[in-house]
């Protein structure tokens, strides 16, 4: 910069003897002022206009006797205090005028005029900033700050940045700390999954999903989706915590699906004792428009053990998928199983009152530990009611006897014919003969 402005000045002054020698020849006058500066490189302004740089100590500039007068000269240097003054009167043709100023400089700034700050926070390790410029990680010292107002920021993921104002005194380590606060945050979850979430009507996610950042504050949080009723709750949320919802959405059709499939195909399916089909191959084979709630689903095939297992369906819920390997149940080290057979064979077998899809004799297996009540029906018998203990991992025998329905109608009970004991209804006889004989006598001795 300094060395453009000499050839600047260079410039001028080559232009300046120019003009002065062209103004000699069209007898124009040229007066000189001298300014004299005691730091080489200050700039000299003749009433705002640049005129040149000092240069050992003086600067020459030639202006004309009978042009405009000048008034003022500004000299300024970076690091020293302007200085300005009046100019004498324009210089007669080719004398000069002499002009002196002095630049003082500016004061340099001591030790005593900085001060330091020493910044910690919670939690450690937290970017500290210092009027928007970064100082680096908690705790830190800052020295050389000037003294007087600064504000202090701290930032850290996750938590919500802290910032204060401090007043920096010269000569002194002041102790600043900051406590950054963790935000609320709301874990939603739903049934089923995948479901919209909203806060205060705005999409933030699909669950499961955390909002997080949040403040002291009561929120509004929706899950939606589509097929399922509309879900609403108010939360209230507290800084540093965490609050858990979970939405279990509503299906606009509240019946559902089991979807079966079996190894090997061809299985008849039972659903609570209704039959239901036989397995593919290759493709399940679906149960539709099952009602929620709990469900037995038995599967039956020649050769091969019966496969029992309980379905429960959640109202709104995805479908239930079976897959049933043959010849093996849920839980079988865990449950027990029932021998059952009848007589006449062919009844009804129903566990629990749920039928079971099999008829005697056959074995009913995965029935848990415990107490059960067995119920045998036959077209043309009377149901036969048995209860009976399953042990885990035992098979308990049980025999049933059928008992054919009456064929009377009538109302009115019916003589059972009662067998006569022998030994027992001689005397009752032996007396009524003999009270006949005594009678017949009398009446011959009335009659004599």
């Amino acid at each position: 910069m300094r060395y453009n402005k000499q050839l600047l000045a260079a410039a001028l002054t080559l232009l300046l003897l120019i003009t002065v020698h062209a103004a000699a020849a069209t007898g124009e006058g040229v007066g000189w002022y001298s300014i004299h500066c005691n730091v080489d490189g200050a700039d000299v302004y003749f009433d705002g206009t640049y005129k040149g740089q000092i240069n050992s100590g003086v600067l020459s500039v030639g202006v004309y006797t009978t042009g405009t007068p000048y008034s003022t000269i500004t000299v300024q240097k970076s690091g020293y205090y302007t200085a300005s003054t009046s100019l004498p009167a324009t210089p007669p043709a080719g004398e000069t005028s002499d002009v002196y100023i002095t630049l003082n400089p500016m004061a340099s700034p001591t030790q005593s005029e900085y001060g330091s700050l020493y910044i910690s926070t919670n939690p450690t390790g937290a970017r500290v900033h210092i009027n928007d410029i970064y100082q680096g990680l908690s705790p830190l010292t800052i020295s050389g700050l000037r003294a007087g107002s600064c504000r202090v920021e701290a930032e850290y993921n996750g938590y919500q940045n802290a910032e204060t104002d401090v007043y920096v005194t010269a000569g002194t380590i002041q102790n600043v700390y900051l406590t950054l606060q963790s935000p609320g945050s709301i874990s939603v979850t739903s049934n089923p999954t995948d479901a919209f979430v909203s806060l205060n009507g705005q999409i933030v996610g699909r669950t499961p999903y955390v909002i997080t950042g949040l403040s002291t504050e009561t929120v509004e949080i929706s899950v939606t989706k589509n097929g399922y009723y509309n879900w609403k709750q108010s939360v209230n949320v507290y800084d540093g915590g965490q609050v858990s919802v979970h939405a279990t959405l509503e299906s606009i059709d509240q019946s559902q699906e089991i979807l079966v499939t079996s190894d090997p195909a061809g299985a008849k399916i039972h659903l609570d004792g209704i039959y239901k089909g036989e397995t593919m191959a290759g493709q399940p084979f679906p149960i539709g428009d099952v009602a929620a709630g709990p469900h037995t689903l038995s599967l039956t095939l020649d050769d091969y053990p019966n496969y029992i297992t309980n379905v429960n369906i959640v109202r709104g819920g995805e479908p239930v998928i079976i897959n049933a390997v043959m010849g093996e149940s849920p839980s079988s080290q865990n449950t027990g199983s029932l021998q059952v057979t009848s007589t006449p064979p062919g009844a009804m077998i129903y566990l629990d009152n749920i039928y079971t899809g099999l008829v005697t004799p056959s074995t009913v297996t995965a029935v848990n530990p415990g107490q059960h009540t067995v119920t045998l029906r036959l077209s043309g018998y009377q149901d036969a009611i048995s209860k009976i203990t399953a042990t885990a991992g035992e098979t308990e025998p049980l025999t049933i006897g059928l008992a054919p329905e009456s064929s009377q109608t009538s109302d009115t009970p019916s003589v059972i014919p009662t067998a006569i004991t022998p030994g027992f209804g001689f005397l009752p006889a032996f007396a009524a003969f003999m009270a006949v004989c005594i009678i017949i006598t009398l009446r011959r001795r009335r009659e004599d």
